[in-house]
């Protein structure tokens, strides 16, 4: 027994292959194209002329986003500074962070315990961290070099101010 062949549908599939043999007959009758190539851009974007941005004051215990001169994703954490009379304190450190994939920290700053800091930055993948600047009462200054994206960044500890009845600070500079 035959079945009824449905009339309303056989106009739409018509057209639907009329227009694929277009489609076709069109694309093989275009002149070949060349294989393109994307150019080289025609410049690079241009570094930040050195300089270093003004200098900042950050409480111990604590970090701190560093921006300026192109940097991106870095932080700074300095340790607990403990300190006694007459603006003496025992060594501390200043630690430069920086971010592989995005900001060390989700926050651009707070405050943060060594012990704190030690736990979030070990088999941390994302973060990577420099050597500490180890200050002491002596010298009450330090530098560090780092690097990111080929570019070399040095941050500078200028003064330590310790306090013996409230919090102790520690005044940096991020040059390039």
């Amino acid at each position: 027994m035959e079945r009824p062949v449905d009339v309303s549908r056989l106009g739409s599939a018509l057209v639907l292959c009329a227009g694929v043999a277009l489609g076709q007959a069109w694309v093989s009758a275009q002149p070949k194209a060349a294989t393109v190539r994307q150019a080289a851009p025609a410049f690079r974007q241009a570094a930040p002329p050195p300089g270093c941005a003004p200098a900042f004051t950050v409480g111990d215990a604590a970090f701190y986003a560093l921006t300026g001169g192109g940097l991106r994703d870095a932080a700074v954490w300095i340790d607990d500074v403990d300190s006694g009379l007459s603006g003496r304190f025992l060594p501390f450190q200043v630690v430069v962070v920086v971010g592989r994939v995005s900001a060390p920290f989700s926050l651009k700053e707070g405050k943060l315990s060594r012990e704190a800091f030690l736990k979030y930055t070990n088999g941390n993948y994302n973060t990577l961290v420099a050597p500490p600047i180890v200050v002491d009462k002596d010298t009450r200054r330090g530098e560090r070099a780092f690097t990111q994206s080929g570019r070399t960044f040095f941050l500078k500890v200028l003064d330590v101010q310790a306090a013996t009845f409230s919090r102790d600070t520690v005044t940096l500079q991020l040059c390039w």
